[in-house]
């Protein structure tokens, strides 16, 4: 008979507060590793967390030690899990992907504005004050020396920390509630593969097991000693180091049509082998065969047929879109489900197992849904700006949340693709409005990459939960908890760091985001207004179609051999797995081999050493981050040019 420490729940006071030490310090950790080391050290710049995975493991190897001497004292599997789903939830908040590109943006319009640029006639009036810090508070933001700590700075930062954390919590929310409504169907009914999820899983699940595999140590020696080598390599030039990142080619493509094909390069990253190693291999063909296909694509247009933009990022945009409005399509005899539930809560559907009653999401989607509506009124956009914003912001979120449930992809950067940059594809800037566009800019931080997108890490927080036996009707509490207190720490890291240095001090994008969010974007729209772009219209019509057709075809037809996802990965040709194109086909091939060659037992004989080498490519890199954060050196990136 268990006792009480060992019961399946893992919401306990001492997990919650281990966690929310870890959310504080990891906060810090992604701030600092974001824009104080050179180059720029991105630990959640991909789908697995870097700093999550070493917090983990770390707690882990503390934790053995207890388990050994005082077992009644130690951690439980399900407490371990539920300290790493908080700094998981800290990490789609913190750091470069979400937090630089929020602190940047509201410092930034004030600060730079100038007679030439005209900023303060052009959108000033646009503005809420309660959106940005005081005036009087910045030269110490940017120029350093100072302390955020002084009564004039905290006050000059305290609305728009308070706006901004209290907008977080609650857009946040409202995907939880969104993820609660989907997951039985995807993850009960349909069954998807939640590849990101294996390794956590086994790190905390299968201690003995998992640690006593030779083979996975194996894995994990191999990808330790490349990235020992490489580290040092950086550090020391004269010891040698094998390039496992970006080897450019583009020179082999001089000559016309060829140089058309631009920008690409080679690559074998160990943690992206091994987790392309869990991906169907449909999946995975599919991604890099239609990576090349699109660059074949542009030698024949631009190269061949001399033909000029092609809008490539526009029909990502709309296959993206499609995805989304493709999965939310395949779930809607279940929504038809939840929505009986909603209106009589007799109907015989079971939701006790769900993270809230399906009545309770439902009822805290629309009110999380009406709170940003008429955040954003209030903040002067008009109604048709917040329709349009919210439909596609939410498309691609479940679009996003779909691809990682069934794929796992390593990365799924989608540079630029926010909803302001499609809206104004497809009416036109003159449209949509100066007090539209300005306040659009300012959500900008939310979709300028979309790789630590929380959606996604949500729902695979509720798998953890299901294969730990985690109550998640306690654990989304927690969660939401670890989201508020991680926004106010990462507000707090940045600051720390920015009054203390500099922002126009740092070696990341603080500065840049805010160039790029109001000169080269907000600027240009309101002095150049355009009307709708008829061709990127139907290069979004093109992506979307393609998709729905490769989906169409996936469902008719058994033996199509391209799968949706992978030419939705790499549409654009660029961001995600675009860049790590040529590890995902190693990772490919490595696995047909194994499976056409030695057999479905070798295939399962194979797992730990590519678990390992994913967890031994984290562990090193990460060392090489915490080295940097603590001894202010510069360090080994992994994937720096």
């Amino acid at each position: 008979m268990p006792n009480k420490h060992q019961l399946p729940f893992g919401v306990t006071p001492r997990s919650i507060l281990i966690g929310l030490i870890l959310v504080i310090w990891n906060a810090y950790w992604l701030a600092y590793a974001a824009e104080l080391i050179q180059p720029q050290f991105l630990l959640n710049f991909v789908s697995l967390f870097f700093n999550a995975i070493f917090t983990l493991f770390i707690l882990i190897a503390c934790n053995s030690p207890i388990k050994r001497i005082s077992p009644q004292n130690a951690l439980t599997t399900q407490e371990i899990l539920v300290i790493y789903i908080m700094v998981v939830m800290v990490s789609t908040i913190g750091g470069h992907t979400m937090m630089t590109f929020l602190i940047g943006t509201l410092a930034h319009p004030y600060q730079f504005s100038s007679a030439e640029n005209e900023w303060s006639t052009l959108f000033w009036h646009h503005i809420p004050w309660w959106f940005v810090p005081k005036h009087n508070v910045l030269d110490g933001y940017f120029k350093g020396d100072s302390n955020f700590y002084i009564r004039m700075n905290l006050g000059g930062w305290l609305i728009p920390i308070l706006v901004w954390t209290g907008f977080v919590t609650m857009l946040w929310f409202v995907l939880i509630c969104l993820n609660t409504i989907i997951r039985a169907q995807w993850t009960e009914r349909e069954k998807l593969a939640y590849p990101i999820v294996q390794l956590p899983l086994q790190m905390a699940q299968n201690e003995n097991r998992f640690y006593q595999n030779e083979i996975m140590w194996i894995g994990f020696g191999v990808a330790g000693f490349f990235e020992i080598l490489a580290g040092l390599n950086h550090l020391f030039p004269n010891i040698p180091a094998v390039k496992l990142n970006y080897y450019p080619i583009s020179h082999w493509f001089q000559g016309k049509p060829w140089n058309a094909i631009g920008w690409i390069s080679l690559s074998a990253y160990p943690f992206i082998i091994g987790l392309t190693f869990f991906v169907p291999l449909d999946i995975s063909m599919s991604a890099w065969f239609f990576y090349i296909f699109g660059k074949a694509e542009r030698i024949i247009r631009t190269g061949l047929i001399g033909q000029g933009e092609l809008f490539m990022a526009e029909r990502a945009g709309g296959a993206w879109l499609a995805v989304g409005i493709l999965g939310l399509w395949g779930t809607r005899r279940h929504l038809g489900d939840v929505g009986r539930k909603f209106l009589n809560t007799r109907v015989s559907i079971d939701d006790s197992k769900e993270p809230m009653s399906y009545r309770t999401a439902v009822i805290g989607l629309i009110s999380g849904l009406l709170g940003l509506a008429l955040f954003s009124l209030q903040a002067g956009m008009t109604w048709r700006g917040i329709f349009g914003f919210s439909f596609i912001f939410l498309f691609m979120a479940i679009g996003i949340t779909r691809v990682r449930a069934e794929f796992g992809p390593p990365s799924h950067e989608i540079l630029g693709l926010d909803p302001a940059r499609l809206i104004t594809t497809v009416f036109g800037s003159r449209l949509i409005g100066t007090d539209n566009l300005t306040i659009i800019s300012f959500y900008y931080w939310l979709n300028r990459l979309n790789v630590s997108h929380p959606m996604p890490n949500q729902l695979e927080a509720f798998k953890i939960s299901e294969g730990a036996r985690i109550n998640s009707q306690h654990l989304i509490w927690v969660m939401m908890l670890s989201i508020i207190i991680g926004t106010l720490a990462s507000f707090w890291a940045f600051l720390h760091l920015m009054y203390k240095v500099g922002a126009l001090s740092v070696h990341g994008y603080i500065i840049g985001i805010g160039n790029e969010v109001f000169g080269r974007r907000l600027e240009r729209w309101i002095n150049n207004p355009v009307t709708p772009n008829m061709i990127g219209t139907q290069s979004m019509a093109i992506g979307a179609g393609i998709t729905s057709i490769l989906y169409f075809l996936r469902h008719q037809y058994l033996w199509w051999p391209f799968h949706p996802i992978g030419y939705v990965m790499t549409a654009a040709t660029w961001g995600g797995l675009s860049d790590f194109w040529f590890s995902v086909f190693l990772g490919w091939l490595i696995k047909l081999t194994i499976l056409k060659v030695f057999g479905l037992k070798a295939h399962q004989r194979a797992i730990p050493f590519f678990l390992g080498l994913v967890m031994g490519d984290y562990i090193f890199v990460s060392i090489w981050a915490l080295a940097g954060t603590l001894f202010n050196i510069p360090t080994y990136v992994l994937w720096s040019p």
